[in-house]
């Protein structure tokens, strides 16, 4: 797997609310109202974080009887949460001060880079 994919689902696994989820379909297939009951949790953020699963590939959907039911793609992803394995440092989601911080230091440098070239078109 591609390192960046891996960075995907590293993310996607350090979110609790995903595992719950994972580990709920684990026991069978599921619809959305099933699982937000389930997790008790609104139906609308099960559907947010559906979303993300369902785009990485961990999980599939399938319209039947005009619901649509969420299973796992390979139930070998319940083993890797069951393991209870840590995930690293650098896949969990940063507070948002952190955020901000990272957000400033890359700005800062973009206008620092911006004004170089400046400089250098000036001094022609």
């Amino acid at each position: 797997m591609p390192p960046l994919f891996d960075e995907i689902v590293h993310k996607a696994l350090s979110n609790e609310l995903r595992r719950a989820i994972l580990v709920s379909l684990a026991k069978k297939e599921k619809y959305l109202t099933e699982i937000a009951t389930e997790i008790k949790k609104k139906p609308q953020t099960i559907d947010f974080h559906l979303a993300i699963l369902e785009e990485i590939g961990l999980i599939q959907s399938d319209w039947r009887e005009g619901k649509k039911y969420y299973s796992l793609k390979d139930k070998r992803i319940v083993e890797f949460l069951k393991q209870g394995r840590v995930i690293p440092a650098e896949f969990r989601p940063k507070p948002p001060h952190e955020i901000v911080l990272d957000m400033w230091d890359d700005m800062k440098k973009r206008l620092d880079r911006l004004e170089e070239k400046i400089d250098k078109l000036s001094k022609k």
